[in-house]
């Protein structure tokens, strides 16, 4: 096979990954994206979701780390790797439950080994931030005149942010890793209520908020080989202040007629998110442990304020081990097969009413070839989200997550003079 047919079929493998999952998607998913800048995705790839997210110091012989850029080098070949989840939310509020789930693509990447001898790798590709993906309907009663209006307010929540992020990793002497990464933030998150009148004659009203942020985030990272088996790395990221352009919107229906209809465009700017973290993981046979602590402060993000919630200090801690399989092509194919597990804890930056979110998680996945240097990688992750006051919803999370990767030798070695 010649390399144009090998980038080609690279090419056609990712596009139809792409295809298959853009018909997937669901309706509603997580109740809390309505606050902020919605859901954080911290990282993207299924073989670290099957570690919790464990990645600061977690080498892998082929995955694309975007927490840390210091790693970028690690991998031996130029890789392409597309991704998908799906989450299935069973909220709980009040004595009543509602099940929720949502599905899109989790980032394509591409990842250029320049130069394994000098651990000098690159990244360019396209990773979701955050997530709003909500709906919920509630009940409203008025008595008006000694008359009772009732009605039905139906409030949705879509969209989210993305970066087009490129990085690059290298490693400058013995055992030292550095790293950066420049993520170029994008995206329009739209948060609706429609007020439904179920009496004749009455119409509805629609108000909706639409925010479009714009910004760069810079994120940096370091590692270093303590000895053969112990890693330790650290990253740190943020930016100047972005910029929120929100689009407010009220409509009002009459049967019939539309007897209102405004709109407003406010544009102010946010202050971005300062990430830092540290991390660490220890080879013990062929297994591989590892462990994260991140907090990141969103105190001074703007985008979506509402009175009943502020936002703070997120928290991410996790565990992982993995057991990597055989990186030769050549190995048996059940040899070649990965198993990674992991736990997590995540505290939201946001605080509802001073109360503080949090998710509990534990999580498996497993990694084998699909064919040469290809890898497919799927993982889970179950859990709770519980808040710290006993009057706001809790939800039972289920989480998928599917990675396929493949990956082409462009840059061969040479010697040196």
């Amino acid at each position: 096979m010649t390399r144009t047919q090998r980038v080609a079929n690279v090419a056609t493998s990712a596009v139809l990954l792409i295809l298959l999952v853009t018909v997937a998607h669901g309706q509603g998913g997580s109740s809390y994206s309505a606050f902020g800048i919605g859901d954080i995705r911290r990282g993207v790839g299924a073989q670290y979701d099957a570690m919790a997210g464990t990645s600061i110091a977690m080498p892998t012989a082929y995955g694309i780390n975007t927490i840390n850029p210091a790693l970028l080098g690690l991998a031996t070949t130029t890789r392409l790797q597309a991704s998908y989840r799906f989450h299935q939310h069973a909220v709980s509020f009040n004595g009543q439950s509602l099940a929720q789930n949502n599905g899109e693509i989790d980032g394509v990447l591409g990842m250029f080994s320049v130069d394994t001898a000098y651990g000098f790798g690159m990244m360019l590709g396209l990773v979701p931030i955050s997530s709003v993906n909500y709906a919920s309907t509630r009940t409203i009663s008025r008595t008006v005149d000694g008359t009772t209006i009732s009605g039905r307010s139906n409030q949705i929540g879509e969209g989210g942010l993305s970066a087009l992020t490129f990085g690059a990793g290298v490693r400058p002497i013995h055992r030292l890793r550095f790293g950066l990464s420049v993520q170029a933030l994008f995206g329009t998150s739209r948060y609706s209520d429609q007020v439904l009148i179920d009496v004749s004659g009455y119409g509805s009203v629609i108000s909706s908020s639409t925010f479009d942020l714009r910004g760069v985030l810079f994120r940096g990272g370091v590692t270093y080989d303590v000895t053969d088996d112990l890693l330790v790395g650290a990253i740190l990221a943020g930016g100047a202040n972005g910029s929120t352009r929100e689009t407010r919107r009220a409509l009002g229906i009459a049967p019939g007629e539309v007897f209102y209809d405004t709109t407003g465009v406010v544009e102010i700017s946010t202050g971005l998110p300062v990430t830092i973290g540290i991390g660490a993981s220890y080879r013990s046979g062929k297994f591989l442990f590892g462990v994260d602590l991140e907090t990141t402060d969103y105190s001074g993000v703007t985008m979506h304020p509402r009175p009943d919630a502020t936002f703070g200090r997120s928290i991410h801690a996790s565990f992982g081990v993995s057991r990597p399989g055989a990186t030769q092509s050549n190995a048996p194919w059940l040899d070649r097969w990965g198993y990674h597990g992991g736990i997590g804890f995540d505290q939201s930056y946001i605080r509802v009413n001073t109360a503080t979110v949090s998710d509990i998680y534990g999580a498996f996945g497993v990694s084998f070839p699909v064919g040469g240097a290809a890898m497919l990688d799927a993982s889970i992750q179950a859990g709770i989200r519980q808040a710290s006051a006993s009057n706001l919803p809790s939800e039972i999370l289920g989480r998928l997550y599917v990675s396929l990767s493949i990956g082409e030798t462009w840059f061969k070695p040479f010697a040196r003079d």
